[in-house]
């Protein structure tokens, strides 16, 4: 008959199992467990936490060992034991290890924990990218500018190149010696790509000075620059005359243009010769320029230009103390002459009469006080031509105003062939009204009348026995007048259409009206 074991003997075979698995468990480095036996006897905790195998007849209790944090020991195996009760054991606890998990320590062995609160070495963070520099290859300061060379008239383009930086460049533009909203050379950039551009017209401001600023944002590098502008290339002279005889004087452009100028004019007319006598000279300077007008040769000083005829017998004289050249017309007759400087030359047509002959009328234009309507009168002994700001020339029988209106008139006596004989204060002028106001003006050369009385008046213009009469038809100030072209006379219609223009009095009228050179010639008649 079979017998059961004796109480003591089960509880010793269990203890004697429980601590043969602890062992064989710390040997082969996978953690030791803590083993209960029924019996209430707990073996002592081990460094790791794993769950020890249970006997299927027997309650066992698992508790989870911790690790003192310096060291780790296996308590003896003669360690005595907490008893627990048999009928109520502890649950049972079973962690795996990570597969990155580090091996455990033996049993026995310390192992050094790590602090949490250290951060990785300085040695072991990613370096920060080293900033780049902005520079430029060639380096300028303000006072020496690095130079670059444009030419007037034709086109400039400069990219400017900065290295480095952090980051795509910008490329800002400072101009420095001119304002850029009043530019006559038009400079142009493009702060993206940094170039510069223009085509240049002038270069009497001389160089243009620029500040260029390459920047990626939170770094610089500063670029000096200064563009000399050259003129182009020679076309021709262009000059100034000026007459002995006359207050008018006149520019030749290089293409050989004449530009008139009259003292108190409205401006410059256009001619295509200039008139001179026998016994007068001209003075006469030349500058070389390309075709904008630049002038082509270097220096400050005014340079030394020469002067030839086609007239033999005109004399001509370098005079230093103006850097000029003097001609002298010694005979009647039109010649032509020559300028030269510079290796260019520019020519233009002299008229050259016999000294003033005796009257033959007298040249009158007739300008309202508002000169910007473009309107003219002219009168040629009682004829009077009105003169559209557009439109072709209508005669009339009297010019309009209006009372308290003030008009200008210009006036020269002419010879038979339209050239002056006398200066505008030779004339003498009256009206038929008595509250006519006439006042000379010496700046104008040209004398104003004001009307303070509505009704027909007739200015009379005189040089000696020579005589011209201007009539106007002065209405009240109440009343409107009609446009100028249709504005009725005393008679109620237009005297005539279409001026006759064909004779030399005509000619010198059709100037006057128009503001041009007769309008306020003075001529300087010379003894003998």
């Amino acid at each position: 008959m079979n017998q059961s074991c004796k109480y003591t003997l089960r509880r010793n075979a269990a203890i004697g199992a429980a601590i043969a698995i602890v062992t064989a468990s710390s040997a082969f480095g996978i953690g030791a467990s803590a083993a209960s036996a029924a019996t209430d006897e707990t073996a002592a905790p081990s460094s790791t936490t794993t769950s020890a195998p249970q006997d299927a007849t027997t309650a066992a209790t698992a508790t989870t060992a911790t690790t003192d944090s310096d060291t780790q020991q296996a308590a003896p195996d003669d360690a005595p034991a907490d008893p627990a009760p048999a009928t109520d054991p502890a649950p049972t606890t079973e962690t795996a290890a990570p597969d990155d998990t580090p091996a455990p320590t033996p049993a026995g062995t310390t192992t050094p924990t790590a602090d949490p609160g250290t951060t990785t070495p300085a040695a072991e963070q990613p370096a920060p990218e080293a900033s780049t520099p902005v520079t430029w290859a060639e380096p300028s300061t303000e006072d020496a500018p690095i130079v670059l060379t444009a030419t007037a008239g034709q086109p400039f383009s400069h990219t400017f190149t900065a290295q480095g930086g952090d980051g795509p460049l910008e490329y800002l533009f400072a101009p420095v010696n001119f304002d850029p909203t009043n530019d006559v050379n038009g400079w142009s950039w493009n702060e993206q790509t940094g170039v510069l551009s223009a085509t240049p017209k002038s270069t009497i401001d001389g160089p243009a000075l620029f500040l260029v600023t390459a920047t990626d944002l939170h770094q610089t590098a500063k670029q000096y620059v200064q563009v000399d502008i050259e003129p182009g290339a020679p076309v021709g002279v262009t000059f100034g005359v000026d007459s002995s005889d006359s207050d008018v004087s006149w520019q030749v452009d290089a293409d050989g243009t004449i530009r008139e100028y009259t003292p108190g004019g409205t401006g410059e007319t256009v001619v295509s010769e200039v008139p001179a006598t026998v016994g007068s000279s001209m003075t006469l300077a030349g500058l070389a320029v390309d075709a904008l007008g630049n002038r082509t040769t270097p220096g400050d000083g005014y340079p030394r230009s020469t002067v030839t005829s086609t007239t033999a017998s005109d004399g001509v004289v370098w005079d230093p103390n103006w850097s000029a050249n003097t001609v002298t017309f010694s005979e009647p007759g039109t010649r032509t002459l020559t300028v030269s400087e510079g290796g260019v030359s520019t020519s233009f047509t002299v008229r050259v009469s016999e000294a003033p002959a005796a009257a033959a009328g007298i040249a009158v234009g007739v300008l309202p006080a508002d000169e910007t309507s473009g309107d003219r009168w002219g009168v040629e002994g009682d004829v009077i031509t009105y003169y559209p700001a557009d439109g072709d020339a209508q005669r009339v029988d009297a010019i309009p105003a209006r009372q308290g209106d003030r008009v200008q008139i210009r006036a020269l006596a002419v010879d038979a062939d339209g050239q002056p004989v006398g200066d505008h204060t030779d004339l003498s002028f009256t009206s038929d009204v008595a509250s006519d106001r006439i006042e000379y003006d010496p700046e104008a050369a040209a004398t104003w009348v004001t009307f303070d009385h509505a009704s027909p008046h007739t200015i009379t213009v005189a040089y000696g026995d020579v005589t011209s009469t201007i009539r106007f038809e002065v209405q009240p100030t109440a009343t409107t007048v009609v446009s100028t072209t249709h504005t009725s006379t005393a008679s109620g219609t237009l005297a005539y259409t279409g001026a006759d223009e064909s004779g030399p009095l005509a000619w010198a009228l059709g100037l006057l009206a128009s503001g041009a050179g007769l309008l306020v010639w003075r001529l300087r008649r010379r003894l003998g």
